[in-house]
């Protein structure tokens, strides 16, 4: 017969009493029948709970589970699936479960079985939905042996048992007594919280994952209208991999302390293994003494009484008990202020001073009849022995006979930091609305905006390092990655000194070139370059350049990048003559960049390098033409204009574009046709890309680590140029063909066109081919060229070529397929090589080599802009009078005009009597004034 017993109902109180002095035996509190609900606040509902009693930890197995709940019915068939989980003390469902189905986890079990006597277990039916499950084995494949001998505890204890008033009742029937105890606490936040959710404003959000935001959706950067922004280049279109940068964490400052140190300081002391005399090594013990053996009855009486305080204690799970000690009076401090928190009570320092410790519950106990106070008995006093270094607590009333209150003065922001860090480094965009709420439902507490945002702030410190003291460690940071990096190049500016005695220095700006991206720019055979800026945010702002290459298959390839103070031509110079050195330019190169136009960088190119082609981004020179001339017209002339690839086609559509409006035509004529229609393009690029979507690709894939202190911004754009390497040559890994996608999805749409085309050779290798709607060009197959120039410009054969080619093998001529006379760049071998030389990793902060230079870094100087910072970029007014408002354009930003007086800012019903303009206010009109006079004019 088994040596346990079914209840339906217990003691619980009784149930600690009884079991003192035996630390193997406890009970079980069993929840079966029901299910539990969703995280968070998960609850076990629909189900039924009993009492298993009199169960050793020595002997207990999952198969007593099996067979106890055989006997409760549960179990009927070989399909019946259950799944076992224990609830650890004082822990709750979201995050205190704990799988149940092997001797591990009855050895997990055991631990808690010396201090806490009754465990509950929960059991689920047929499947399970949390991810700490663990499916319990078979029960009908167990063989389940009745055992005949007495169980394994002691004879006292029996007789303690049979003698009780419970060992003589009558065993009751199994009786099911429906659980309704409902945990009502909250998940805790220091486990992992996930939001997924689109907030832009912290203020907008409603804590139920929606943003209530009070219109500014119309903003949103990928709100497309009628008359769009963006030009759609289908031969151009940026083909790049996806790389997570979601678990990139680089801690480098070192004074950070991570909260709640290694799973190696929370190992319970009652795991050790039965009776055995183990020595342990990580302990240091030190010699006998005379004191020692003097004192040495007394320690053993207070360690006697420590004991069975401890006991006592751990019972009632009590915080604190008499000759409890502490190895300092910080930990001392720190403990009292948890009990103040968790119990939500005013807890007030008395004494302080280095023997003495005192705190007193500062709460009262109101008397409504007689409008009077009393003081909360609660007290503890600390203090430390003459001849010892460890603090023992000597006096402590545990009651509290206050309120609660929701205002406790040692719940600040250092305290919540140091709870909050796991979610921070979860989600670190976590809204501050949201985490507040977090906060108040898990403490009960009021938690005020402004205490929420420090609390975040300072764990944000904790997880990426303080901005200031990163610039102390920037030599040492840069020392590390050219140590690991061959040929790398980082150069860093700082800020003149007048005395050059002085041990600091004040950092201005830095220049980063690893040496495998220059191997592998130089591998792509592309001189080609797109530059652009982005914002850094945080305590010093400022601008990272960057230079961002093209590789075979059109995909961004990071050059270099730079971290400056602002867009100057001071910074451009300064970062185009690092990346000069780096590339071997001259003043003579004929290189190709593509920019925004940006502040300085037009001067900065044509000192540096005059010989350069310099193209332009259209979506920016479509934007500054929008100002005056908006519409779908004119961007479809623009476009036409500048995708036209010979100068014949260019001058027509002009042409079209002066017809529509003559002013339109005379601004367009101002901007050199050099940098942005392909028709004045230069062929050395072998790209006819007309925007400067690289770089906003590559802004965008940073955004993350632009808002980080100086040396994670700076790794984070590391590590992704690194995984990113490593990605895109396992997709090479996969490509089969001379050429790689992109080049080949592109010849193959020229190969289709080529269809309709027919060549005649007129001899010199040159043909004449004609296609329909009068196309004629002639190709030189010698030079590899097309009077349309889309081969000169690309380098991929164009629709003539691919004719001339093909006529050229009907011929019986000795020429390949038109996939070799693709320029080399676009080869797989070479897409290959490009991406042959890696990126390689670094150490920890730990193992960084320490700087010589004597001089130490200094942030730089920045003056605090008055009011909040912004954190959305400022909107043009061409694109506030382009968003729509629900299913209708918004007329939201659009001047108004008067129908009365044909004036511009008002309408009839607010005019006041203003002249009226006849004719509209655009040319000149004769208005007949007033009372007696001539017309003016």
């Amino acid at each position: 017969m088994a040596p346990w017993r079914i209840r339906a109902t217990m003691d619980e109180i009784d149930v600690a009493r009884r079991y003192a002095g035996h630390p193997t035996i406890f009970s079980v509190r069993l929840h079966h029948g029901g299910q539990f609900t969703k995280f968070p606040g998960r609850k076990y509902i629909k189900g039924k709970q009993n009492y298993v009693d009199l169960l050793d930890i020595d002997t207990f197995s999952i198969h007593d589970i099996d067979e106890i709940m055989e006997e409760l019915g549960h179990i009927d068939s070989d399909e019946t699936l259950l799944y076992y989980h224990f609830l650890r003390p004082f822990g709750d469902l979201d995050f205190g479960l704990f799988a149940f189905s092997s001797d591990q986890d009855v050895h997990h079990l055991g631990t808690y079985v010396a201090n806490h006597k009754l465990i509950d277990v929960y059991i689920e039916h047929g499947k399970t939905n949390l991810h700490t499950y663990s499916m319990s084995p078979n029960p009908s494949k167990v063989k389940i042996v009745e055992i005949k001998e007495p169980p394994a505890c002691s004879k006292q204890l029996f007789l303690e048992w049979n003698d009780s008033p419970i060992e003589h009742e009558s065993v009751p029937d199994l009786t099911e007594v429906e659980n309704d105890s409902h945990l009502d606490k909250e998940p805790s936040l220091v486990d992992h919280i996930e939001f997924e959710m689109n907030v832009e404003n912290e203020d907008d959000y409603d804590g139920s994952g929606h943003n209530n935001g009070s219109g500014n959706d119309e903003f949103d950067d990928d709100s497309e209208s009628e008359d769009s922004d963006f030009f759609i280049d289908e031969d151009n279109l940026i083909h790049d991999v996806d790389v997570d940068m979601k678990d990139f964490h680089m801690n480098i400052d070192k004074d950070v302390e991570w909260v709640g140190g290694s799973s190696e300081s929370n190992v319970p002391e009652d795991t050790q293994q039965g009776d055995l005399e183990v020595i342990n090594t990580e302990v240091l013990l030190s010699g006998s003494s005379s004191d020692e053996a003097n004192d040495g009855k007394r320690r053993k009486t207070i360690r006697a009484i420590q004991r069975a305080y401890e006991n006592d204690a751990a019972l009632v799970s009590e915080p604190f008990y008499i000759f409890q000690t502490f190895s300092s009076s910080k930990d001392f401090k720190t403990q009292v202020k948890l009990h103040s928190i968790r119990t939500r009570r005013e807890i007030q320092l008395e004494k302080n001073d280095k023997n003495r410790v005192r705190f007193v519950c500062k709460g009262t106990i109101p008397n409504l009849a007689t409008n009077e106070e009393e003081k909360c008995p609660w007290v503890i006093y600390c203090s430390k022995w003459k001849r010892d270094i460890d603090w023992m607590v000597k006096t402590y009333t545990k009651e509290h006979r206050c309120l609660q209150t929701r205002k406790v003065k040692a719940c600040d922001y250092k305290f919540l930091s140091e709870h909050i860090v796991q979610v921070i480094e979860t989600n670190p965009k976590i809204p501050i609305r949201a985490l507040r709420e977090q906060l108040q439902r898990e403490y009960q507490m009021d938690i005020s905006h402004m205490k929420t945002f420090r609390a975040k702030q300072q764990a944000l410190k904790h997880v990426q390092g303080d901005y200031a003291s990163q610039y102390k460690l920037l030599r040492d940071y840069v020392l590390e990655v050219q140590a690991r990096n061959p040929d790398t190049t980082v150069k860093i500016d700082v800020e003149s000194e007048a005395n050059p005695t002085v041990e600091t220095r004040t950092f201005k700006r830095i220049y980063v070139c690893i040496g495998a991206l220059k191997r592998g720019f130089a591998a792509g055979r592309r001189d080609f370059l797109g530059l652009d800026g982005a914002f850094v945010k945080g305590p010093y702002p400022g601008q990272v350049l960057s230079a961002v290459a093209l590789d075979g298959n059109n995909g961004i390839y990071p050059l270099a990048y730079a971290v400056v103070e602002s867009e100057t031509l001071n910074s451009w110079t300064w970062f185009l003559s690092n990346l000069g050195d780096d590339l071997g330019l001259g003043t003579n190169s004929n290189f190709t960049f593509m920019s925004d136009r940006q502040k300085g960088l037009l001067p900065a190119i044509a000192t540096l390098f005059p010989c350069a082609e310099h193209r332009y981004c259209l979506r920016h020179i479509h934007d500054n033409m929008k100002k005056n001339w908006r519409g779908k017209v004119f961007k479809d002339l623009l476009w036409e204009c500048a995708t036209t690839s010979n100068v014949q086609h260019f001058h027509q559509a002009m042409e079209k574009l002066k017809k529509l409006n003559n002013d339109a035509y005379e601004w367009l004529k101002q901007i050199p046709p050099q940098s942005w229609a392909r028709s004045h393009f230069t062929g050395r690029a072998h790209c006819d890309a007309l925007t400067n979507n690289l770089c906003e690709a590559f802004n965008s894939k940073i955004e993350d680590g632009r808002d980080a202190p100086i040396i994670n911004c700076i790794e984070f754009i590391r590590e992704y140029i690194m995984k990113k390497i490593v990605k895109v040559d396992k997709e090479i890994q996969k490509v089969v063909g001379p050429l790689t996608p992109t080049a080949t999805t592109i010849l193959d749409k020229i190969k289709s066109k080529a269809e309709q085309y027919v060549a005649t050779f007129c001899g010199a290798g040159k043909y004449q081919v004609v296609g329909p709607w009068q196309d004629q060009c002639i190709v030189d197959v010698g030079q590899q060229s097309c009077t349309c120039k889309r081969w000169e410009l690309t380098g991929i054969p164009c629709k003539h070529g691919v004719a001339a080619i093909w006529d050229m093998g009907r011929n019986d001529k000795d020429v390949g397929i038109p996939e070799s006379f693709v320029h080399p760049c676009y080869w797989l071998s070479t897409w290959k090589e490009m991406y042959s030389f890696k990126v390689s990793p670094i150490n920890g902060r730990s193992m960084w080599e320490k700087s010589a230079i004597p001089t130490t870094l200094l942030p730089p100087k920045h003056r605090v802009p008055i009011g909040r910072p912004k954190k959305k970029r400022t909107i043009s007014i061409v694109e506030k009078e382009d968003f729509v408002r629900g299913n209708t354009a918004s007329r939201a930003h659009r001047s108004v005009t008067c129908t009365k007086c044909n004036n511009v800012g008002h309408n009839a019903r607010t005019c006041k009597g203003q002249r009226p303009i006849v004719g509209g206010g655009g040319g000149q009109s004769q208005v007949k004034g007033k009372g007696k006079g001539k017309a003016t004019t």
